[in-house]
């Protein structure tokens, strides 16, 4: 797959074409993606995805700060990346941009620039000034313009639509396990290990605390989970139990979240590396003990249990 930044002086085959900001590459997302990729393959064009960076909410919205994201573009990239696409189009999004009605996107960028000669396009997909373009508009552009257009239908589970909505509401509620069956893989937050208070080390759990790489991610409510941890730097994966919260236990409840993990059976110096923390199963909700023999305790226990779920 090659990736360019921005769509200027771009020479694509035909290009079979979807866009979309794409936000956690859900298995809704792969399913639109697949069928792009198979009408290329049946009529000898490229493959194109088209997608923004950043996120147009964080343009717009008057509170931006606030805001939470299942990937980063980086991680979209990766995620992308393992699918038969040709090329990854990141387009800037820009207040600019976003004052373009949906004809005049279609006609100046995927038309001109990028030449499509199909677009297809979600089930729901709205774009352009106020989000004012919908299905009929770009029916409407195809006509006018003169390219194939294919509507994608949705992919359900259980009754659900599967959607970045949907899946981000399940992580804030801890779920996981639900989470990661309609994203088609296990959630992940990748960040650098900062130095901590070191509060883990003297109960003899060791935890390397984690600073999100991305400012906008969404982390799973409080709690403890059963996880995986990869160091990105050498590949390598660890049984590990993460607590995210303020540790009411030690602090009382005072002071900010942290991501704290503990590797298990691990001994290695992690201060400055970057790792990936891949949430596999919640164990419980974060508590406070009556007593720090009995947090003690329950860590052992949860270590149990982790190494059960995950060996």
């Amino acid at each position: 797959m090659k990736v360019h930044y921005g769509y200027e002086e771009l020479n694509l085959k035909d290009p079979v074409i979807t866009m979309g900001i794409f936000d956690g590459v859900h298995r809704g997302h792969c399913l639109l993606i697949e069928r792009v990729v198979n009408e290329a393959r049946r009529c000898g064009s490229e493959a194109v995805v088209v997608t923004f960076d950043p996120h147009p909410r964080i343009v717009l919205d008057d509170n931006p700060e606030k805001l939470r994201f299942l990937t980063d573009i980086d991680e979209r990239i990766y995620l992308l990346g393992k699918m038969d696409i040709d090329h990854l189009v990141i387009i800037p999004f820009t207040r600019e941009l976003s004052n373009l009605t949906a004809c005049e996107f279609i006609e100046n960028i995927l038309c001109k620039k990028l030449k499509v000669s199909h677009l297809v396009a979600g089930f729901n997909h709205h774009f352009g000034k106020r989000h004012e373009g919908t299905g009929e508009t770009i029916a409407e552009c195809s006509q006018k313009f003169g390219f194939n257009l294919t509507r994608a239908d949705a992919l359900s589970e259980g009754g659900i639509i599967i959607s970045s909505s949907v899946i981000r509401g399940l992580l804030n509620e801890g779920k996981v396990e639900d989470a990661e069956r309609l994203l088609g893989y296990p959630y992940f937050v990748t960040g650098k290990v900062v130095t901590g208070q070191k509060i883990g080390r003297n109960l003899g759990f060791p935890t390397a605390n984690i600073e999100p790489s991305f400012r906008h991610k969404l982390i799973p409510s409080r709690g403890v989970y059963a996880v995986e941890v990869q160091i990105c730097d050498s590949c390598e994966k660890l049984m590990a139990m993460v607590n995210i919260g303020n540790r009411p236990t030690i602090t009382g409840g005072q002071g900010a979240d942290t991501i704290e993990a503990h590797l298990i059976n691990f001994s290695g110096d992690l201060y400055g590396r970057e790792i990936r923390i891949i949430f596999r199963y919640r164990l419980r909700d974060e508590k406070k003990f009556g007593s720090v023999d009995d947090l003690v305790n329950q860590i052992n226990a949860d270590m149990k249990r982790t190494v059960l779920l995950l060996g």
